[in-house]
């Protein structure tokens, strides 16, 4: 027998003695015979395939014992690909013994039908055609060995995409044949009829496989240019926009004309003066004597241009896309693993946001009372985020859908604005990644419901523990409990990590129905040691205050130092564990469990010394500035998402989607949010601020006509 083939058969037997101990079944005979044939006959399968490398071989072996053991991987939306006919004699070499097909050559790939297709667009309409666009699921009538191929190669499913589903975009007057009747008299029913039957007939003609209409996003016949008339909510949102164009240019000229002294007595008219607006936003960052919080800027940044790479490639999946392998061939490249990944900062907000709120309290000697503390604090950071963040919530409602057309122009942006429009009031409440999860109006503001839920734990948490020795290990024990807890639930429901998650298929349906995004990805469980990891650090900052045990102890120096690298090299290296095709339970449950926690911990450790004033050279780098852009990134949260969904959805073909594209669309899809956050922190956001802060000084406190922009306990409310 080969090394190699024994080799296979050593680690095959390591992996089913570690599953089957850990399971709780290895007391259990009776167990052991049922899945006995099954799994050692995959064993076997696999050892007599010579021309498969090592790695393979054991992230195969380790898919088969878990689909025979669990059920996990095929199951849920992909429980089509677990009953897969045998014909491994055609693609032998290829091909896993549980049936999935993991490498494709070229030619073989290119024979299956293409995924997305898009027939012209405005061409269409403007001869009065109809357009119609739908998802097709494919099935074979006879033994087609394509088809058979194509459903073994989409059972991986965490890379693949499903080739069982097809996306049509198509100007049925064009392409199809005669109309039935009802078709000829525009009868919604017969359209669809008429749309369904023309795919299906070029699948039957060219592939011999049957299309069903399973998802009709729309039919429309041109020409499309007469908008609906204005609706209620619409007009009150234009009046709102005018009223702050007319307040802006009301206190502008107050600001402008009146002296100081005049001034002094009607501050608040002052509130939207747009050059009292403008020096807060380029104001110099507020400092503080007992950290150094300079790094900050620059990690906000950093890790708002992380969130808005992944969410373009994330829009881009949404999407349709003009070439399917390229993509599926670098889901496993390292640079994609880290991409994806990239979610993972979202943590440092967490993490920066509860350690300024604990720092701050932990630094304050009036000590009053802690409920007045509670509710003034909250009211504090409702009215630091509510005003921008409603004002785009009721934008993408209304005037949104309004800014343009195209192929997809329903399934990216008019789906999403009536989203927004029926579940606002969720958004209202910051309850939107509880109710309703499956819902996504503007995803990225899961964050922002999570974030306010946490900042209030994180605020009960620290007027309990300040001032009480136990603090620090007290909320350790919650960090490892929070995990451990996570870990169990994890693999009680089969949840899969952040890689997993964003599959390609579970991307297109955003997430509709999958557990472990509901559960672990916008959930306060699941980032809440995100939260936890930064009262850690604000309670040992507070303790190590004025010490220098810190700077003297060289170990931890270099544990400092190397902390920010070691969240990076786990957030890129972790996935790898899962192995190749569906990944088995334990092990997506320990990193569904872990990637967030260990992560945010090398953070932890790493800001630790940089904020004691270990130096670094990503220290240096973050600390370099950013203040200006720090400051505008809560707007760019906000808008980058509707700004590129705009964009995509009013293309006429496919996109391709791969590296030189992604960067591009990156950093144009960066500078287009920051600039559009610019006018809205200007109108919307500091005048907000600045009117709140006025009506609710004390008379007695002195005041200078240019207040700071942020104080350091505001420097991560986004």
């Amino acid at each position: 027998m080969p090394v190699r083939a024994l080799t296979a058969l050593a680690l095959a037997t390591l992996v089913v003695a570690t599953n089957f101990a850990t399971s709780g079944h290895f007391a259990t005979e009776q167990y052991f015979a049922t899945q006995n044939n099954s799994l050692f006959a995959t064993i076997t399968d696999t050892i007599n395939l010579h021309e498969v490398d090592l790695n393979n071989s054991v992230g195969r072996v380790f898919g088969a014992f878990v689909n025979a053991s669990d059920g996990f991987g095929l199951d849920g939306e992909d429980s089509a690909f677990a009953a897969v006919p045998d014909v491994s004699g055609e693609v032998e070499n290829k091909t896993d013994a549980d049936g999935i097909i993991y490498e494709l050559t070229d030619e073989e790939y290119y024979k299956m039908p293409k995924l997305f297709d898009l027939d012209e667009y405005p061409g269409c309409l403007a001869t009065r055609g109809i357009y119609c666009l739908g998802s097709f699921e494919l099935q074979a009538r006879t033994h087609n060995p394509l088809f058979t191929t194509m459903k073994r190669y989409s059972a991986n499913y965490v890379h693949n995409f499903n080739h069982t589903r097809l996306h049509r975009g198509v100007c049925v007057t064009r392409r199809c044949g005669a109309p039935p009747p009802e078709a000829a008299r525009d009868h919604p029913p017969g359209i669809h009829a008429w749309f369904a039957s023309c795919v299906n007939e070029s699948m039957m003609s060219t592939y011999n496989l049957s299309a069903r209409l399973y998802q009709l996003d729309y039919c429309v016949r041109g020409p499309d240019d007469q908008a609906a008339p204005l609706n209620t909510n619409e007009r009150a949102f234009a009046a709102l926009v005018a009223v702050l164009l007319a307040l802006t240019a009301i206190s502008t000229t107050l600001d402008l004309t009146l002296s100081d002294h005049a001034k002094k007595g009607a501050r608040w008219a002052l509130s939207w003066s747009l050059r009292q607006s403008w020096r807060a936003l380029v104001a110099p960052p507020a400092t503080s004597t007992t950290a150094d919080l300079t790094i900050f800027d620059g990690l906000r940044v950093f890790c708002m241009m992380c969130v808005i790479i992944e969410h373009v490639c994330w829009l881009g999946t949404l999407s349709y896309i003009a070439d399917t392998r390229s993509y599926e061939q670098t889901r496993l490249a390292g640079d994609a693993i880290l991409m994806t990944n990239s979610t993972l900062v979202v943590q440092i907000f967490f993490l920066m946001a509860s350690f300024l709120l604990a720092n701050k309290l932990l630094l304050d000697k009036q000590h009053l009372p802690p409920v007045q503390t509670f509710f003034k604090t909250m009211l504090n950071r409702v009215i630091r985020i509510s005003p921008s963040y409603y004002f785009v919530v009721w934008f993408a409602g209304t005037w949104w859908e309004r800014l343009g057309a195209g192929p997809q122009w329903v399934p990216l942006v008019r789906a999403e604005a009536a989203v927004c429009r029926r579940k606002w009031w969720t958004q209202l409440l910051y309850l939107n990644n509880l109710v309703q999860a499956d819902e996504k109006c503007l995803i990225q503001t899961w964050y922002l419901a999570a974030d306010m839920q946490l900042y209030a734990l994180a605020l009960v948490l620290t007027l309990a523990l300040r001032g009480r020795r136990c603090a620090i290990p007290l909320l350790g024990v919650l960090f490892v409990g929070v995990t451990v807890f996570t870990l169990g639930l994890a693999y009680a429901w089969e949840l899969v990590p952040t890689l997993v998650v964003h599959r390609p298929e579970s991307v297109r349906v955003k997430y509709s129905g999958e557990r472990s995004f509901n559960a672990l990805y916008q959930s306060p469980l699941g980032n809440a040691a995100g939260a936890l990891a930064g009262l850690l650090l604000a309670h040992a900052h507070h303790a190590l205050r004025g010490s220098r045990v810190i700077t003297r102890c060289q170990v931890f120096r270099w544990v400092s130092v190397l902390g920010a690298p070691a969240a990076l090299w786990w957030a890129a290296l972790s996935p790898l564990a899962l192995g190749a095709g569906p990944p088995p339970r334990g092990v997506a449950a320990a990193l569904a469990a872990l990637e967030r926690p260990v992560f945010i911990a090398c953070v932890a450790v790493a800001l630790l010394g940089a904020i004691n004033g270990i130096r670094s050279p990503w220290r240096s780098w973050f600390a370099a500035g950013g203040t200006v852009l720090a400051r505008l990134s809560f707007g760019a949260l906000l808008l980058h998402i509707p700004l590129h969904a705009a964009l995509l959805a009013q293309r006429l073909a496919p996109a391709q989607l791969d590296r030189p594209n992604a960067i591009l669309e990156w950093f144009g899809v960066a500078c287009l949010s920051y600039a559009a956050a610019v006018p809205l922190a200007l109108f919307v956001e500091i005048p907000a601020m600045r009117l709140h802060r006025e009506l609710t000084a004390s008379p007695l406190r002195p005041r200078t006509l240019d207040p700071p922009a942020d104080k350091p306990s505001d420097k991560t409310d986004t």
